[in-house]
């Protein structure tokens, strides 16, 4: 029988409580889902509707303009924040991480190569948009942004099932077999297209205020009907998840511990009450506060989410690792520094998303 051996700790102690660290990682990974979300989503609803339209003029295309004209911002604020969760991991869970990338090799630095495509995609469909718009360049950039979900999805199934490893580095077992794989990807698409799809609503309905256009109305019933068919898709698939993860944490989250229970109870209630509320919304233009209500709804479903996503990977790993058992050694002054940079890049991040939402205000 061959044991599962662990890469060892890194020798350099934590400077910082591991109980901060991780408060920084689900802060900062909530924030990154939230422009991710509008990035891939968005992609995925203006690339179908402009696949579907029959002329330049058509309202699917018009819906592309709408999409391209956020795209840009939300792809380099995706990115942006992303790092930052990106290096919490590293620091918290290195010995899974590191792994469950070598792992995949190539597939995990093709991630920098779909980036900058899906990316450059984007440009591309922007500027060609004088001449009637190519819908295939969005086409392309939503398949990147969905391949780097789907490779994502995988590097974090892996690092939460060392198990698996000999087993998938020897060849006897492939890195897709795991059972939660397919829920899981899924289950990230569809909260993307949920929260997408009542952005461009929520837009298109403040857009409609401020200057009257059938156009918009079209655009609000559009994002609205994406918004509640992606929920209700995805309370089904929340349920498919949460019956294929392994006994030991599926009995945690189900009345055997009661933090990881309540974030799931909590999660269910919210995820029902956005779809009740989306469901009551017959006209977003004259249900503005409905709308966002539902909206207010669903950014709390994504928090209680990511809360939950958090506490299941602590549930898989418990076997091999406790954060509280990390090594530490308090750097006070580099701590102080790094949580006044810290806090001046929120601000920063903040200051220029109100200066955009206020120059596009000015423009509409």
């Amino acid at each position: 029988m061959t044991i599962l051996q662990l890469p060892a700790l890194d020798p350099a102690p934590l400077p910082a409580p591991a109980w901060l660290f991780h408060l920084l990682l689900v802060l900062t990974f909530f924030i990154h889902v939230l422009f991710m979300n509008v990035t891939l989503g968005g992609t995925v609803i203006a690339a179908l509707h402009g696949l579907l339209a029959k002329s330049g003029d058509a309202p699917g295309r018009r819906l592309g303009q709408l999409v391209i004209g956020f795209l840009p911002t939300s792809i380099s604020f995706t990115i942006t924040t992303g790092v930052a969760p990106l290096l919490f991991i590293q620091v918290l869970y290195a010995q899974f991480f590191y792994p469950a990338t070598i792992l995949v090799g190539w597939i995990w630095l093709g991630l920098l190569v779909l980036l900058l495509a899906g990316y450059y995609c984007v440009y591309l469909y922007k500027y060609s948009e004088g001449a009637g718009g190519v819908p295939a360049w969005l086409a392309i950039s939503g398949l990147c942004f969905l391949a780097i979900a789907s490779i994502q999805t995988l590097v974090n199934v892996l690092q939460l099932t060392p198990s698996r490893w000999i087993a998938i580095a020897t060849g006897g077992q492939s890195a897709l077999a795991d059972p939660t794989m397919l829920p899981r990807l899924l289950h990230f698409i569809l909260g993307s297209v949920a929260v997408a799809g009542l952005f461009i609503a929520v837009l298109a309905v403040e857009k409609e205020h401020r200057r009257p256009d059938s156009l918009n109305r079209w655009l609000a019933q559009q994002g609205m009907r994406w918004a509640l068919i992606a929920t209700a898709l995805q309370v089904v698939d929340g349920f498919w998840f949460l019956f294929v993860l392994p006994r030991s944490v599926q009995a945690a989250v189900m009345g055997g511990q009661a933090s990881e229970t309540t974030l799931l109870v909590s999660g269910i209630a919210l995820g029902l009450l956005t779809l009740i509320l989306l469901s009551r919304i017959v006209n977003p233009i004259q249900e503005r506060w409905l709308m966002r209500g539902s909206a207010v709804s669903l950014v709390l479903t994504l928090f209680s989410m990511v809360m939950l996503r958090d506490a299941i990977r602590g549930l898989y790993l418990a076997p091999f690792t406790r954060l509280q058992e990390l090594p530490t050694r308090t750097q006070v002054d580099v701590l102080i520094l790094f949580l006044v940079v810290f806090v001046l890049g929120l601000v920063t991040v903040g200051w220029m998303l109100w200066t955009v939402g206020r120059q596009r205000r000015a423009v509409t």
